[in-house]
């Protein structure tokens, strides 16, 4: 391996990770969720599952496009190139980027999430504030942060996420980083997996181009009980405020936040080592 001791250092972390993350001991309230969504999941009639399920991936990839064409898109990739033309002299185009330290590319990647977990745990407060139209928007919004926050920190690592084979691998990304923790670790694997045996055509991506299944439903159901509860406590007020639908959404969308972008964060370390490699 041709690497530096900072990357080798990296290299060690992520292992770390790997090994404390997906050690899972599921609880007895956990099995018996789990149990009792596939019975309930199981008694829909097929034909009605694939609809529902093909719906909800349908719109994923019309809002994971819709963030990519947008402008601040385009301004996000300047201002890490900008960030990184700072610090290194030598990079000129975006391209360069794969040239840099992996230091470099840590710390703005590390800035880049510190900015999205803010935004995550301000719009979290909003929604938790009440207001129905906040409450309306806080499941699309909320996906739409995640899915931004995932495309930001491929850019930080010089992964230009408007081809289409990055396009559906951050797609991909965000599957395995939302899914139940019991089936995270399988869905790494195949991320590794497809990083190993695909041939890294930019403009063509094959692989199973599915984001919502039946255990990614799970984070929609969880994003939907999370707006019943906001909506239950938006009338426990103090002095006319609703403080405990404030602090419970802004916290959960926190650490819901934080579990996506770690994930993420390894992820695209991770791949950047082994291309270097």
């Amino acid at each position: 391996m041709n690497w530096t001791n900072n990357e080798q250092r990296v290299w060690s972390e992520i292992e770390k990770w790997e090994q404390e993350y997906f050690t899972y001991y599921p609880s007895d309230f956990s099995n018996t969720y789990d149990k009792w969504f596939d019975d309930a999941f199981g008694k829909l009639t097929p034909a009605y599952k694939n609809k529902a399920l093909q719906t909800v991936d349908n719109l994923l990839f019309h809002l994971h496009s819709i963030l990519l064409n947008a402008q601040f898109q385009q301004d996000t990739k300047e201002r890490i190139l900008l960030s990184v033309q700072a610090m290194n002299k030598d990079i000129e185009v975006w391209e360069d980027l794969k040239h840099c330290r992996i230091e470099q590319l840590r710390y703005i990647a590390q800035h880049q999430v510190a900015k999205h977990r803010l935004i995550s745990f301000a719009q979290g407060g909003l929604s938790g504030a009440g207001g129905i139209l906040f409450l309306g928007l806080d499941i699309p919004a909320s996906i739409a942060s995640h899915l931004r926050s995932i495309q930001v920190i491929a850019l930080s690592y010089g992964f230009a996420i408007n081809e289409p084979y990055e396009t559906m691998l951050s797609l991909k990304v965000f599957h395995a980083a939302t899914l139940p923790q019991q089936h995270q670790r399988h869905a790494w694997d195949k991320l590794m997996d497809e990083l190993s045996d695909q041939q890294l055509n930019p403009y063509f991506f094959e692989s199973e181009e599915v984001v919502a299944d039946n255990r990614w439903i799970r984070h929609l159901v969880s994003l939907i009980g999370k707006g019943m509860v906001l909506f239950m406590l938006r009338k426990r007020l103090i002095q006319g405020i609703p403080i405990m639908g404030m602090v419970y959404g802004a916290a959960t969308n926190y650490q819901l936040s934080r579990q996506i972008t770690d994930f993420a964060n390894q992820f695209y370390q991770k791949r950047w080592l082994l291309e270097k490699d």
